[in-house]
């Protein structure tokens, strides 16, 4: 749309300028009244009025990618967690920035937010090209409102132009099978590790830990081996492979966890612990970085017909599958 905007005063009309959009068009006619009443508006009144026009000039002026930079820096100062900051950040950068952050905040429209979460999810899935959706499409939305709620906290927005619902997370594949592996996978991709991390795999299905849980695990973690009853792993800390280093930090919300050992690994446990695991409480049971052993596998299934399955399948395995392996 283009416009000319004109303000009248004192019975005199004045040209402002012709505008292209309407909120610049908005904004030059707010600026341009109180020049116009300063006559009639005490100096202190005219002065915190000029001072407010220009603050809300600057606000409007604010770009998505300027702002999202304040927001992950707001995040970081209210102690977030870092992998969650992280995250936010890909997500920004690889599917939010390169359509919408060259954009003012107060230019993004609840059509333009929509145009994008649609284009998110046509693309095909990088994991599984037959999927019906990629999983990209929550992660966005999720990110982009959080950015946006703070950015009408904080007045640059009156409200959020993020009208999408965020779909809940499921806990379970949608379909029956899903990509839950097998006990035949589980010992296929057990067998395709190399042998000083094999124990992973069975660790990650049987005992339903994440990946970084496995790799977080210590000698101190692991109780009462020789005795089937009482057998007991807990889980108290995760390697973040998101974080700069890979450090160890404790596990995601509510997953600090102790869970029974199931008496058929006791054995592999244990020989793990005599060879190959330091003495004290606090030796790794697996050597870092988070991505040697997904690396490995996926690099010796090809190799050896292991199923190149998703690094969620196996853990998944252990709340699923009732029963322990042939």
């Amino acid at each position: 749309m283009i416009g000319r905007v004109r303000l009248s005063a004192d019975g005199v009309i004045h040209s402002l300028g012709v505008y292209g959009i309407l909120t610049d068009a908005r904004a030059a006619l707010t600026l341009a009244r109180p020049r116009r009443c300063a006559a009639h508006s005490p100096p202190a009144q005219a002065r915190a009025e000029r001072r407010a026009m220009i603050e809300q000039a600057e606000r409007d002026a604010v770009t998505l990618a300027q702002w999202a930079e304040e927001w992950l820096e707001h995040l970081d100062e209210k102690g977030g967690a870092e992998s969650s900051i992280v995250t936010h950040r890909s997500v920004l950068r690889a599917h939010v920035l390169p359509v919408l952050g060259e954009a003012r905040l107060v230019d993004n429209s609840p059509e333009g937010v929509d145009e994008l979460i649609a284009g998110v999810r046509a693309r095909p899935s990088k994991r599984n090209p037959k999927a019906k959706a990629n999983g990209v499409a929550p992660n966005v939305l999720r990110t982009l409102r959080a950015c946006l709620n703070v950015a009408v906290k904080r007045g640059l927005l009156t409200v959020s132009p993020v009208r999408a619902e965020v779909p809940a997370r499921r806990v379970r594949p949608a379909e029956p099978d899903g990509d839950v592996a097998t006990p035949e996978e589980i010992e296929a991709m057990t067998q395709a590790m190399p042998e000083h991390l094999r124990i992973a795999i069975p660790l990650a299905a049987w005992c339903s830990l994440r990946l970084g849980e496995v790799l977080g695990l210590q000698r101190g973690d692991l109780q009462d081996l020789g005795d089937p009853d009482r057998a007991v792993l807990h889980v108290r800390r995760q390697v973040n492979s998101k974080a700069p280093g890979a450090p160890l930090t404790p596990p995601k919300a509510d997953s600090v966890r102790s869970i029974a050992i199931p008496s058929f690994m006791l054995e592999a446990l244990g020989e793990r612990l005599g060879e190959r695991v330091g003495e004290g409480r606090a030796a790794p049971v697996l050597a870092h970085p988070g991505a040697t052993a997904s690396a490995s596998h996926r690099r010796r299934s090809t190799a050896t017909g292991a199923p190149p399955a998703p690094r969620p399948a196996a853990r998944r395995s252990g709340s699923t599958t009732c029963g322990t392996p042939a």
